[in-house]
């Protein structure tokens, strides 16, 4: 698991509600943050919130001033995931204080469970504690970790354990949350107790969550303490390059996700409109190979409307959207149906008049893309990372970055094209005629997917955190592990052709 940081940069950022946790966070605020020698940062969230910020601004200044010695400034937030987290990002949060608010418990979870920064759940009821005797630590089973935590938040160790073993497995689920629950009760003797409990997963399946949020929301008066400490080795790398990439470039608000979200969706589905506007390019293109003309073939890649659909395709691997990956998937085979038809048609058409030397020495533009090298990744993957990033701020041109994208597809499959019909098949040094282009097309649309996906991620188009029902099997994850192979395997089979 993450830890809770050990020094260095960091803040402590408390959530106020209302008046009562305005006092609350003037008594616990200083305990965090002399523990983990840090500044804090008073967030009041909410509606109303400019008569509360007051409130909290004329109490805590003063009692911050040892934490805070350039003065505190107490902030507002919408009640909102995303605001909180993004404030997070801003000021270097490391350890996120919720005060827990009655009427705002439902929200309050989803934040303890999505939190990808250390979180601690606390519903105080008097004073922090004075020494260890009044700390309890929650499942003795956690000794180790609970000690860890409970000595940088609190500079203490528990003295005693709610619970020395879990309830029996073979018990009912109900029944072993009574016994833990009866356990907790016992711990109530002194006014100043605190119980700790560690929250390793939030799962439903969870006794030791379960039973912790039963104990929260029960007024017994002892204060209580919910800690997570954020995600594993993996995930946690992620979501530190996450932040790193936040600062350096703010992600896309709510308001401009959705917009894009749509507009992209939109312009991933198969129409007419889209397979008439991919037969026009792949003719284009075919135009330009037999004339050999670099001009005409640009020409073709800025009328090709394939960007979106591989937009879609990667939007939908960063959300983990099966049915938008379907339909966007089937846009893409649309597009390099029709493109492959068409330019099979345009060059039978010219059979008609005309029978065009399309030798290596002649046509060296249609050669050209006969022989797929590494240099063909790295095309798809800039040009798709350049889409994205271009589709994401309005300030700048998705055209042209759209005809990036072209310009790996449209001449490749009009080549395919042309060769099927002039009965081009022999391999010759240059280049495989048929397989060598569609080989070319496959990988730019792999890496296309994987570098917008990547892009777009960054740009903060983002699944729920891993405890979200909706990422349950992972899709996404999976999805990306399958184009990362078969783009290597492509790779390992042009270095070895």
């Amino acid at each position: 698991m993450a830890r809770l940081p050990l020094g260095g940069m960091m803040s402590v950022t408390i959530l106020i509600h209302s008046e009562e946790h305005v006092r609350y966070a003037a008594d616990w605020g200083p305990v965090f943050a002399e523990s983990l020698d840090a500044p804090i940062k008073p967030l009041v969230v909410g509606s109303e919130r400019e008569i509360l910020r007051r409130h909290a601004q004329s109490q805590l200044e003063e009692h911050y001033k040892r934490q805070n010695p350039n003065g505190t400034t107490v902030a507002t937030v919408n009640e909102s995931l995303d605001g909180v987290f993004q404030f997070c990002v801003e000021h270097g949060t490391r350890v996120l204080v919720v005060l827990h608010a009655e009427h705002h418990e439902e929200w309050q979870r989803e934040l303890f469970e999505a939190s990808t920064f250390p979180i601690v759940w606390l519903n105080p009821s008097a004073l922090p504690p004075t020494d260890e005797s009044h700390l309890v630590g929650g499942f003795e089973t956690q000794a180790r970790t609970i000690n860890r935590v409970c000595m940088r938040l609190l500079g203490m160790r528990p003295k005693r354990w709610a619970l020395h073993l879990p309830p029996p497995v073979d018990m009912e689920f109900d029944q072993r949350l009574d016994v833990a629950r009866q356990a907790f009760d016992q711990q109530s003797s002194h006014p100043e107790t605190l119980v700790l409990i560690y929250i390793e997963s939030t799962s439903k399946e969870s006794i030791v969550y379960r039973s912790a949020l039963r104990l929260l929301d029960h007024d017994f008066g002892t204060s209580v303490v919910l800690v997570r400490e954020g995600e594993s080795i993996v995930p946690g790398l992620v979501t530190r390059f996450r932040r790193w990439t936040d600062s350096v470039i703010p992600p896309l608000t709510r308001s401009e996700r959705i917009s894009l979200q749509e507009d992209i969706e939109s312009g991933s589905r198969p129409s007419v409109e889209f397979l008439g506007l991919i037969s026009a390019s792949s003719m284009l293109a075919a135009f330009g190979l037999l004339q050999n003309s670099a001009a005409v073939i640009i020409g073709a890649m800025l009328i090709a409307p394939l960007m979106t659909p591989i937009l879609g395709a990667g939007q939908a691997i960063t959300l983990g959207n099966r049915p938008l990956f379907k339909t966007a998937f089937a846009a893409i085979g649309l597009g390099f149906v029709g493109a492959m038809c068409s330019s099979i048609v345009f060059g039978a058409f010219v059979l008609l008049f005309d029978q065009p030397d399309l030798s290596p020495v002649r046509a060296t533009e249609m050669w050209a893309r006969c022989n797929p090298s590494p240099i063909d990744f790295c095309v798809g993957l800039i040009g798709g990372m350049a889409a994205a990033y271009a589709r994401t701020r309005s300030h700048l041109s998705s055209a042209l970055a759209g005809a990036a994208i072209a310009a790996a597809l449209v001449p490749p499959i009009s080549t395919a094209g042309l060769q099927v019909v002039f009965g081009i098949w022999e391999p010759v040094a240059e280049g495989r005629p048929v397989v060598g282009p569609i080989l070319v097309v496959a990988i730019n649309v792999l890496t296309i997917m994987v570098g917008s996906s990547f892009v777009l991620w960054v740009r903060g188009l983002r699944t729920r955190n891993a405890n979200d029902g909706r990422r349950k099997d992972r899709w996404e994850a999976r999805a990306v592990v399958v184009l990362v192979l078969v783009i290597l395997l492509a790779l390992v089979g042009v270095l070895n052709v």
